[in-house]
């Protein structure tokens, strides 16, 4: 191992090859085995994978004779070789027998390296939660280990999850380790995958730039093997970008096989594909594309390049419906992905890989001229996540205790950044999430196929709604409309970084309005009717509006109090994740719902609202008031259908998640907190510290949630429009409808406004159309909208 690390590979390789021929000429079989031993595990730091398990099948016949040290690091080894090479049972059978070992035995370092490749083959196989569970039990272990492989292989994971900023900060830590521990081949994996996070941001100049450092790293070791995975790496990135086919199949010649099982040769062939189709050699990308047939694994990412290259040389073909097809199976099988994970942020993530394939379709369907092709092919990738079976996490007593812990110090931590108890919040909060992430439960089936143009058509004339949806194509953005006679039209509204900039700039004159001064009030609000006619212009200029008006926003757009702008000031508004989303919710309510209204502290005129609210429901229930009060109890419980129930004291977590499972409508008067950094711990104050947006669990009874508070309407988008922030993480978990706010709200407007609507609601007006009048009867009330869908009682 010291030639390895002096002269490299091959020079120590040279070296064991003597040893085995010494042994050889004096009868010493062990000796031998040695020798193979330490030869499999240098193929298996170089990848060499095939030569590693050649090696190490010479250590097969001998295993017995090992001492159990020996034969826990033979059976690590080819258990990582065989994994690497797809072959997932046995690598997984060789990983748990090291593993036994190491137990049986104390080798705590061999333990840690078993989990941890065990949590490799969970990520392989595509159980992302599985993989962080279990290299998250390896990471706890008590152990001074050399970090660097471990943050590796956890930075791989969570790119696969589509989590970009917290992979690269794990891989700059691991690089560190690698830099710190002198382990330069290390060192250049962790540069190759942080090409990786690059390339996936869509930054190609720093992909460059850190695959240039990998490839120095591994040159200066004679790694060929590594240099031409980065190579090829490179090649992919040119192609990507339209540059250098001849370079690109030059370099993926080197990784020509009939059968391609590792991911750079799988990569090498799906360049070959794309190389033929720019050609416009059908027959040669026909077989490319053959030979990635596998019943193997394979990452969503290099799964939706394949279905993106297929769909493409379908449409060499002139066959156009079965192109289509492919991209809907690409599409469907990125929800089913999301399903299968219990963190919201996960599902969120994991629509990062979809975005080649989503540019490519959204392109070739903007190029055919066919409007209704292109509302389907935007549908079909936007907020999957909404398409998967809702959340079901199961419930774990120490991650509660930790969450215990962060509502405590959340109640009484100061602001002050760099305070202890700060500190000790963002350390609370990482933990929780690494927990979240790692959560398995099960899986619910569902229907996770994208609205037709035909059917949302359909539920726009059938609700008397006209759906208004915005896209990215090529820089810039796009509005569709769809009204009520089933027309669609199209517009393009400039580019992409002009509407950024002026929603930005609404969004902080709306802040700075709701919380000015009075010296500034006037000034401040002349500045926010210029935000909010300049977006209107933007968004909404030329286009026919009647009835409902249904947005479906982008991830830029998520953000903005579309209630206030001019054009919808006049109309009931639902803004929605997708159109799919608003199609597949219904409108009406169940029969006779029951109420909970709730209130958290510090808000002044908070137990006053529920109670009006409760009064608002009671007076339609035939019991003169239908408001059942109780003492500051745990649980909030619903009296029978219709009636309302309010409990006399500040609400705690236990009665906001009781209600949410047990009442049709749950109104909620707290103060709002949406955190853009983490939105999933955006939270609402109650008397035990603040509920947080991770913390809610489906089933839900509830259909309409109603927030009287601030700020929880907003929500920090991923690609493919996938909202996270409490009123998403109430959609994605089956509620019906959500009513925030996107901005600050004085307590009494919030007051006055709740109430209004709710009257309005018992009566039977619709929750769009009552957010409208609401806003006309009470000024400033035009910052709640409704999200989802509308709702009304039968």
């Amino acid at each position: 191992m010291s030639r390895l690390g002096i002269d490299g590979p091959d020079a120590a390789l040279a070296l064991l090859g003597s040893v085995r021929d010494l042994a050889r000429r004096h009868d010493a079989p062990l000796l031998e085995v040695q020798a193979h031993l330490q030869a499999g595990a240098i193929h298996v730091m170089c990848s060499n994978w095939i030569e590693s398990l050649d090696e190490l099948g010479h250590v097969e016949p001998h295993l017995d004779e090992l001492v159990p040290r020996e034969r826990c690091s033979a059976l690590l080894n080819r258990g990582l070789a065989s994994v690497s090479l797809g072959d997932l049972e046995h690598g997984r059978a060789d990983l748990d027998r090291a593993l036994d070992i190491a137990v049986e035995h104390g080798f705590v370092a061999q333990e840690y390296k078993a989990r941890h490749n065990l949590g490799c083959v969970a990520w392989i196989a595509g159980d992302i939660p599985g993989a962080l569970a279990l290299m998250r039990e390896a990471a706890d272990m008590p152990l001074d280990i050399t970090s660097a492989r471990g943050l590796l292989d956890l930075g791989k994971v969570l790119l696969d999850a589509g989590l970009i900023d917290e992979a690269e900060d794990v891989l700059a830590r691991g690089l560190d380790a690698a830099r710190r521990d002198r382990q330069p081949l290390e060192r250049g994996d962790v540069q190759l995958d942080l090409a990786r996070s690059a390339l996936l941001r869509g930054d190609v100049a720093q992909a460059r730039v850190r695959a240039g450092h990998a490839v120095r790293t591994f040159r200066a070791l004679h790694a060929d093997g590594r240099t031409e995975e980065v190579e090829l790496f490179g090649a992919a990135v040119d192609l990507g970008v339209g540059r250098s086919l001849t370079r690109a199949s030059r370099v993926a010649a080197k990784w020509d096989t009939t059968t391609p099982v590792t991911p750079p040769e799988r990569l090498a062939t799906r360049i070959r594909a794309e190389v033929a189709l720019a050609h416009n050699d059908r027959q040669a990308a026909r077989v490319e594309l053959e030979r990635l047939r596998s019943d193997q694994p394979q990452p969503l990412g290099a799964r939706l390049h394949e279905h993106l290259l297929a769909s493409r040389l379908a449409a060499a073909d002139g066959d156009a419906d079965r192109a289509t097809r492919i991209l809907e199976e690409a599409a469907e099988q990125l929800a089913l992905d999301q399903g299968g994970v219990h963190s919201m942020e996960i599902r969120a993530g994991l629509a990062f890989h979809a975005a080649r394939i989503r540019d490519a379709d959204v392109e070739a369907a903007t190029d055919s001229g066919s409007l209704p092709a292109l509302f389907e092919s935007v549908e079909r990738w936007r907020a999957a996540s909404h398409r998967a079976p809702p959340l079901r996490p199961p419930e774990d007593e120490e991650t509660a205790a930790l969450v215990g812990r962060l509502r405590r110090l959340r109640r009484s931590a100061d602001d002050t950044p760099l305070s202890s108890a700060q500190r000790e919040v963002v350390l609370l909060q990482s933990e929780i999430t690494e927990r979240l992430r790692a959560a398995r439960g099960e899986r619910d089936e569902a229907d996770v196929r994208a609205v037709a143009f035909e059917a949302a058509a359909r539920a726009v004339a059938e609700r008397d709604a006209t759906l208004v949806t915005f896209h990215e194509v090529r820089g810039t953005v796009v509005r569709l409309v769809v009204d009520r006679s089933g027309t669609a039209a199209q517009s393009v509204l400039g580019p992409v970084r002009d509407v950024a900039s002026a929603s930005a700039r609404l969004t902080s004159d709306m802040r700075a309005y709701a919380v000015a001064r009075p010296s500034m009030a006037a000034f401040l609000a002349r500045a926010r009717e210029s935000s909010l006619r300049e977006v209107d212009g933007l968004l909404l200029r030329g286009v026919e509006l009647s009835g409902t008006v249904v947005v479906v926003p982008t991830v830029g757009l998520a953000s903005l109090p579309w209630r206030a702008l001019p054009t919808l000031r006049e109309h009931p508004v639902v803004a929605a994740p997708s159109a799919t989303a608003w199609v597949r919710r219904p409108v009406t309510a169940s029969a006779d719902p029951t109420i909970g209204a709730l209130w958290g502290p510090g808000l002044p005129r908070a137990r006053e609202e529920v109670r009006a609210v409760a009064e608002a429901w009671g007076r339609h229930t035939g019991d003169g008031s239908g408001v059942r009060p109780r003492s500051t109890a745990s649980t909030v419980q619903t009296g029978e259908a219709g009636a309302a129930v309010v409990a006399e004291g500040a609400a705690v977590t236990a009665d906001v998640r009781s209600a949410l499972a047990t009442a049709s409508v749950v109104h909620l008067a707290a103060h709002g907190h949406h955190v853009d950094q983490s939105p999933l711990f955006s939270s609402l104050d109650l008397a035990d510290g603040p509920v947080f947006a991770h913390e809610l669990r489906a089933p839900l009874a509830a259909e309409l949630v109603v927030l009287s508070a601030c700020d929880v309407g907003r929500s920090r988008g991923r690609p493919g429009d996938e909202p996270l922030g409490l009123a998403a993480a109430l959609l994605g978990l089956g509620v019906q409808c959500v009513v925030a706010a996107t901005n600050p709200v004085h307590d009494d407007v919030a007051a006055a406004a709740m109430v209004d609507l709710h009257r309005r609601l018992a009566v039977g007006v619709d929750v769009a159309s009552a957010l409208r009048l609401t806003a006309q009867a009470v000024p400033g009330a035009e910052a709640f909208c409704a999200y989802g869908s509308t709702w009304q009682t039968d």
